[in-house]
């Protein structure tokens, strides 16, 4: 299996960078949310709410529906040793969930198609992959702290001021959902190449491609 190493990090990171209109777009969603950024103003004239009731938002201290309560509580575990460690107070200090979670759909959608890489050329079918469930959960928010432990050892960890929660990253089932459907879709692109009759090491160059896609969607 090929790893994603640190200098591909980097390269994606670069050429995610020298695109400013990724910037544009990722600064929109990362503020507003998926839905609002694609959001039509001119249908939402036309289609007035009509209400009577507001209740005002409060601050509120949970992860709400996203699905991060491995991460958090892998947090709860070292957060005070750090926080005394460099001499901070425990109760400004937070560390950021979003780093966690985003480099951890990235290790499992690299081992999914690294699982599809490796099957035999006689399985590599869309009908096999679907009697085997295969992508049913290749990538969702949910882990355990070996999986925990494993990302902050390969990538570290940042503050939250650094990589603070999207507005997308508080509901982890369309998350979920939107990763595991691109994943679905690269995955099609792999299987063609590999009934094209192209090496493991001629898809993997493909998947490597493929994860440059994905750097920074939601960050």
């Amino acid at each position: 299996m090929v790893e994603i190493t640190l200098e591909d990090i980097k390269s994606f990171s670069k050429e995610y960078n020298d695109n400013p209109t990724n910037k544009i777009i990722e600064n929109a969603i990362t503020t507003n949310g998926l839905e609002n950024a694609c959001l039509d103003r001119d249908i939402v004239r036309e289609n007035q709410p009509v209400f009577n009731i507001e209740l005002p938002d409060t601050k509120r201290y949970d992860q709400k529906e996203s699905w991060k309560c491995w991460i958090y509580a892998g947090f709860n575990m070292i957060q005070y040793n750090m926080a005394e460690n460099l001499n901070m107070d425990l109760m400004n200090f937070e560390l950021s969930s979003n780093y966690i979670a985003f480099f951890d759909k990235l290790e499992k959608a690299n081992t999914t198609y690294e699982n599809i890489i490796r099957l035999p050329i006689e399985n590599a079918t869309l009908k096999y992959i679907k009697k085997e469930q295969l992508l049913k959960n290749c990538v969702t928010e949910a882990g355990f702290y070996e999986w925990f432990a494993s990302i902050i050892k390969k990538y570290g960890i940042v503050p939250y001021s650094y990589m603070p929660n999207p507005k997308e990253g508080e509901d982890g089932e369309k998350i979920s959902l939107i990763f595991r459907e691109k994943v679905k879709k690269d995955v099609i692109h792999i299987l063609k190449e590999k009934q094209q009759g192209k090496s493991e090491e001629e898809l993997r160059k493909s998947d490597k491609n493929i994860c440059k896609t994905k750097l920074h969607i939601f960050i």
